[in-house]
């Protein structure tokens, strides 16, 4: 164990997800705010995509450099000042003047949160070597309850009340991952590090067969999530409810419920599902994540074509609570199979390339499509995308056994690549 005690532990769990209930309480409290940002400042719909884009970017170009780093450096100081950065950022959104001073800050955000993600979840999987999953969608369960509670605060404080009522939490949080009580690096780095070890070190990750296959996997889910969450109020809205009797508001509030309620208990089902199944077989982890996108694959197809309400709800909640099941074992499977060396270096690289592959253009092209021909066409595509995800993590399974071996048979020899 990599702390004093068991009790330490399960705080250091807490604090780290609470931290993440924060980071995606502060991602998303803009959202939420458009009417009151256009009244003060004018903003188009253009620039509105412009602090999406700009946040998006930057976490995802900043995420690599961040997580080889907390491999190498003092991982604490990495987390608790990506974590004052991040709420320093969305304090000053409250004191923006305009189109380029919002910009701004909504970038540095991404840059905050992307020292934070990566080795939060190596972290974990350090502290909890027989529980990965299940800590890991405990961890992650954080995002989805974030999420809507960042979508509500933005809508009941509004701006500029918003930006400071969120922020403040954060640097009390920050403050307290500088001084945790973990080992600063998980292994004593070597050479000093370099620009050309860094992309030497995210090179080694892609030679493990598992790591390709939950990286295919992986941004596959990424695209269908992404489509969803950008297209699935529009669908509704424009597909479904007229003969519905509802009106948008009240479609929102329908998936605020249903993805704090579902995509949670999703999370936290796979995550203890996949501990239990490694006990006995050690594909368990990965058999999960396929059990889970399988399962969604009815119910992504049962969202495009059924027209009643009741049922199409019910529908889109079985599709969130197992679209998310890849959240916890798959962060564990990464951990796995990948040496000590590498535990945050090979987070980041999923991290980045799930996001600029998977759901940065699901949206942009769920919406091409939706122009050339229709959204109900559009979404058969995200659907197409589970399927193949789950085809991909029975591909993980193939390997991880004889991986995970070979991991360890490199730790038992002292042959782990350098540290740098």
């Amino acid at each position: 164990m990599a702390v004093r005690s068991r009790r330490y532990a399960y705080y250091v769990l807490g604090l780290l997800t609470v931290i993440n209930f924060m980071n995606y309480v502060d991602r998303l409290v803009m959202q939420s705010m458009f009417d009151d940002l256009r009244t003060r400042f004018g903003f188009s719909d253009a620039q509105f995509g412009a602090f999406w884009w700009a946040f998006f970017m930057v976490h995802a170009i900043a995420t690599f450099p961040f997580g080889w780093a907390s491999d190498r450096f003092d991982r604490r100081k990495i987390m608790g000042i990506g974590v004052i950065v991040w709420s320093l950022a969305t304090l000053g959104s409250a004191y923006a003047w305009g189109f380029v001073s919002m910009l701004v800050m909504r970038a540095a955000i991404g840059i905050g949160e992307a020292a934070y993600g990566p080795p939060a979840n190596a972290l974990l999987c350090e502290i909890f070597p027989d529980k990965k999953a299940r800590v890991v969608a405990i961890f992650n369960a954080g995002m989805f309850a974030g999420a809507c509670v960042g979508l509500y605060l933005g809508g009941f404080f509004g701006f500029p009340r918003a930006f400071q009522v969120v922020a403040i939490p954060g640097l009390i949080l920050g403050a307290l991952v500088l001084v945790l009580d973990v080992p600063p690096e998980r292994v004593v780095p070597g050479a000093k590090p370099s620009i050309r070890t860094m992309l030497r070190d995210a090179v080694r990750t892609l030679n493990v067969p598992t790591l390709r296959w939950m990286l295919a996997s992986g941004t596959l889910i990424s695209f269908a999530a992404g489509g969803y969450i950008v297209w699935i109020i529009d669908f509704t809205v424009h597909h479904k409810m007229k003969s519905w009797g509802m009106d948008r508001l009240t479609v929102t509030t329908y998936y605020f419920v249903i993805t704090l309620v579902a995509g949670v208990c999703g999370v936290i089902v796979a995550g203890l599902l996949a501990d239990r199944l490694m006990r006995k077989t050690l594909i368990g982890r990965t058999l999960t994540i396929a059990i889970g996108f399988f399962c969604a694959v009815p119910f992504a197809i049962g969202v495009v074509f059924i027209e009643d309400k009741w049922p199409f709800f019910a529908c889109g909640a079985m599709l969130l609570f197992f679209l998310p099941w890849y959240n916890g074992p798959m962060a564990a499977v990464i951990d796995d199979v990948t040496d000590d060396t590498d535990a945050g270096t090979a987070q980041a690289a999923f991290v980045i390339f799930l996001h600029v592959v998977g759901t940065g253009p699901a949206g942009f092209i769920v919406g091409v499509i939706s122009s050339y021909a229709n959204l109900r066409l559009a979404f058969i595509l995200p659907a197409i995308a589970v399927f193949g995800a789950a085809v991909c993590a029975v591909g993980a399974g193939r390997h991880v056994r004889r991986d995970m071996q070979a991991r360890k048979a490199r730790a038992e020899a002292g042959k782990l690549p350098s540290a740098a």
